[in-house]
């Protein structure tokens, strides 16, 4: 990695571990508190003073040994983040996968602090080939794409993904290593896979802006005319991509070629599990020994948040409390012209039961990936449930692939001839 991430890392490091510290004193001195409680009721009026101020020399002492551990850990982070510094190797972060991976994790937890405040760890939105980052321009694109025809399927990940997590779990799946949706299109040479990495701790909205004007540089660029789009995302992946087509302005290009959407355990009408969470949050602020769960839930990054909804655009957001996802958020019409597909696991192989109705894949039940109902019409038929398949098999999944398949086969064929 680059000096400057490995600065930036062992920083972020060093905060990550000074917050434990100061959590772990939280609950430590919540805990002595209620022994000091009683110890007052079982010592009486007459010396209740006295436990007292034990109690406020202990507290001085923890107070005191947090404050200490919290330094010491910062500068072992930082000292940490100068040691790499020292011994990197000038590559970027995002062309070395384990780093890549683990980074792609803390934007989906930090990502909008990152952002914010200019980090080198804050991922950009950017087109991958071959494990680096793909300028959209002629000239890049050209390179990374020397075979591209005027097809293009463009993949969006989800939540603490990267483009990456598309090749998961290959060889349970398929049976054997390597095998993935991008690489069988590459096969049958109909159409290009395009894949999108970005930072999933931002808001959907913002993300849907980048996409917007990522697809309109990557359509003007691409080394052939541009026939036709389709846009597949995984879980938060689905909501980016619809967020772009609520962007759209009349003069661009990309628009118009897109035949389908595929979105792929995509919480469209919110996840249950997200707005759980917020219901538990003020119970959990009440006991002094579980606040700093509540304080980690008000802190979660905003593009979690937008999951609880299926926030799209910044209408959807601006007036809700960003410590809770009680209200309700707005709608957004879905794009006309354009067939929408979903696709919807279930970890139960009976895909109509009540209980696959209930746990989904889980973490998105039907229920709440369901396009219908919430923005407009959607075809049943082009709502399909995998059965026996969990939120992260939807990534890399041969009943998928049938699929999406029909769907392309479709686009294909409603793609003009330039």
């Amino acid at each position: 990695m680059k000096p400057s991430e490995a600065t930036e890392a062992g920083r972020v490091l060093g905060e990550a571990l000074v917050g434990g510290a100061q959590r772990a004193g939280q609950v430590s001195v919540a805990i002595v508190d209620r022994g000091y409680a009683v110890a007052k009721r079982l010592a009486g009026r007459d010396r209740e003073a006295r436990v007292e101020r034990v109690r406020q020399a202990h507290l001085r002492a923890t107070n005191a040994a947090t404050r200490t551990v919290g330094r010491g850990l910062r500068s072992t982070g930082r000292a940490l983040g100068k040691a790499g510094a020292r011994l990197s190797d000038g590559r970027p972060i995002v062309e070395e996968t384990g780093p890549h991976q683990v980074v792609s994790i803390l934007n989906g937890l930090y990502g909008d602090r990152l952002r914010d405040r200019q980090s080198p760890l804050s991922l950009p939105m950017a087109v991958r080939a071959a494990g680096r980052d793909v300028p959209a321009t002629p000239e890049g694109l050209r390179a990374a794409y020397p075979d591209a025809t005027g097809l293009v399927a463009v993949f969006l990940h989800g939540l603490i993904e990267t483009d990456d997590w598309w090749d998961i779990r290959s060889e349970r799946n398929w049976g054997h290593p390597g095998e993935s949706y991008s690489r069988k299109l590459l096969a049958e040479g109909t159409w290009t896979p395009v894949r999108v990495r970005y930072n999933t701790g931002l808001r959907v909205s913002d993300n849907g802006g980048s996409l917007d004007d990522l697809l309109e540089a990557l359509v003007v660029g691409w080394p052939v005319p541009v026939r036709g789009l389709v846009l597949i995302g995984h879980s938060m992946g689905g909501l980016v991509l619809h967020s772009a087509l609520a962007h759209t302005r009349p003069e661009q290009h990309w628009p118009g070629l897109v035949r389908a959407t595929v979105t792929i355990g995509t919480p469209h009408q919110g996840a249950a599990i997200a707005r759980g969470v917020a219901r538990l949050s003020p119970a959990l602020a009440k006991l002094p020994e579980t606040t700093w769960i509540a304080e980690l839930i008000a802190a979660r990054p905003a593009g979690m948040g937008d999951l609880g909804h299926g926030n799209l655009l910044a209408d959807d957001w601006r007036n809700l409390d960003p410590g809770t996802l009680m209200a309700e958020a707005g709608t957004v019409p879905l794009a006309s012209g354009i067939r929408h597909c979903v696709v919807i696991g279930t970890v139960p192989s009976k895909r109509d039961g009540l209980v696959a109705q209930w746990v989904g894949d889980l973490l998105v039940r039907p229920a709440d990936a369901r396009l219908a109902d919430r923005r407009g019409e959607v075809d049943p038929r082009d709502i399909r449930v995998v059965g026996g398949a969990r939120h992260l098999d939807l990534l890399n999944h041969p009943a998928v692939y049938v699929h999406l398949s029909e769907w392309l086969a479709y686009a294909a064929r409603r793609s003009p001839q330039v």
